[in-house]
This record gives C-alpha cells, sequence and structure tokens, in this order.
C-alpha cells in the first residue's frame, strides 16, 4: 500500500467512525415517535428542542458513510473491478440523497408543525391536517430510504469480500447487515431493520480498525500491500 492510500485509508476510517457516531446519538435522540397519532407525533417533537439539529446530524452521518464508502474501492479493491466500484459509488449516492430528503422532512417539516401546532392563537385542526398529509409523505419514503441505505451497505460487503485483500468477514458481515436492513425495509417493520442496523455500526467500527491496522506502519499490508494470510492482490 503506498503512503498515499495509507493515508487515505486512515481517513476513510476517520470519516467512518464520525459517521457512525452521528447516526447512533441522533437515533437514540430521534425515539419512537407515537406516528399512530398526529397530535401525540406534534407534542413528541415540540418536547424535543434538538430534534432539528439531531436530524440534520444524522444525515450527515449518512453522508459520510457515502463519501467514505465511496471512496474505499479504490483504495483497498483490485483490479479489474472499476465498473463495480463505480456501481458501488451511484448506489451510495442516490441512497444517500433519498434519506437526506426522508430525515429533511422530520428535521424541517415535522418541526415547523410542531411550532405551529403550539403557536398562539394557532389553527390546530389546520396543522393536523398537514401534519398528517407530511406523515403520509413520510411514509412512503420511510423504507425507500432505509431499504436503499441497507442494499449499499450489503453491496459494499460483497465487493470488501470478493475485490479486496481485507479480512473476508468484514465483508460478510456487511452483507449479512445490508441484506436484513433491506428485508427489514420490504417488510416495512423496523424490528428488523433496528438490529441489522446496529450490526452496520459495528461493521463500520470493525472495518475502520482495519483499515487503521493496514496503514500502520510496518504493517504486514503496509509492507507487502496485502492482510496475511492473503494472496496477492494481483
Amino acid at each position: 500500500m503506498t503512503t498515499t492510500s495509507m493515508n487515505t485509508g486512515k481517513l476513510i476510517g476517520g470519516a467512518l467512525l464520525l459517521g457512525t457516531i452521528c447516526f447512533i446519538v441522533p437515533t437514540a435522540l430521534h425515539g419512537n415517535p407515537p406516528i399512530e397519532s398526529t397530535v401525540d407525533t406534534l407534542h413528541y417533537v415540540h418536547e424535543r428542542p434538538t430534534w432539528r439539529i439531531a436530524h440534520l446530524v444524522n444525515i450527515g452521518g449518512v453522508l459520510l458513510w457515502a463519501c467514505a464508502l465511496g471512496v474505499l474501492p479504490g483504495v483497498v479493491g483490485r483490479e479489474p473491478g472499476a465498473a463495480r466500484a463505480s456501481a458501488l459509488r451511484v448506489l451510495w449516492t442516490a441512497g444517500a440523497a433519498v434519506f437526506a430528503v426522508y430525515f429533511s422532512l422530520h428535521a424541517f417539516g415535522l418541526s415547523t408543525a410542531a411550532n405551529q401546532y403550539f403557536a398562539p392563537g394557532a389553527d390546530q385542526p389546520a396543522v393536523v391536517e398537514r401534519a398528517e398529509a407530511m406523515l403520509l409523505v413520510l411514509g412512503s419514503t420511510a423504507f425507500t430510504a432505509q431499504g436503499m441505505i441497507g442494499l449499499s451497505v450489503a453491496a459494499t460487503g460483497a465487493f470488501l469480500a470478493w475485490r479486496t485483500s481485507l479480512p473476508r468477514w468484514i465483508g460478510w458481515v456487511a452483507v449479512v447487515a445490508g441484506l436484513g436492513w433491506l428485508l427489514g425495509a420490504l417488510l416495512i417493520d423496523f424490528a428488523v431493520i433496528v438490529p441489522c442496523m446496529v450490526l452496520a455500526w459495528v461493521w463500520t467500527v470493525a472495518l475502520a480498525v482495519a483499515l487503521a491496522r493496514s496503514s500502520a506502519p510496518g504493517s504486514a499490508r503496509g509492507r507487502a500491500g496485502r492482510w496475511p494470510g492473503h494472496g496477492s492482490p494481483s
């Protein structure tokens, strides 16, 4: 691995870790809104002053993932793999874009509706009607966004398992997490999505550690361009 690739690997690992933190913290703050009741949802959002910023931070986390994992194939990938790497970047770009729209509705739409609902002299029935329409749009984009992120994670895992000299188990963990995430989206079931999302968080940490190890001076990959126990990346 060249010095430039080693430094890039460290930057990718750092971006992954920061992105994961920016994913975990807002998710914890988001909690489980009572979406069955529009009025209860407006109360829930209004009681959380960090609602908007938390969702914007979460968007930032996904964008960090997209940037880091979009660049990753060019650092650790074997040739020929340019077409696969390009497809992976397209997946992450599209997934991050849809997720940004989805969480922007949370960040700006619901918070604005909550502020309007509790404003003095507000026409609360009219606000509730608008918020109900917004929740329908949210529901329509939520599982598409979740599914696209899951698919991107799974595709990244497949690339890592088959087209790089990183330990293959790192790739397979991502395949399992991503396909489970995608399945949960197709089933419209957050009970399936959440455990797979958590596994994906763990995977990003493992990948960041692997990249740091491979970039360390004197490491087997740093000296020879490959991980111990793996063949030549040619």
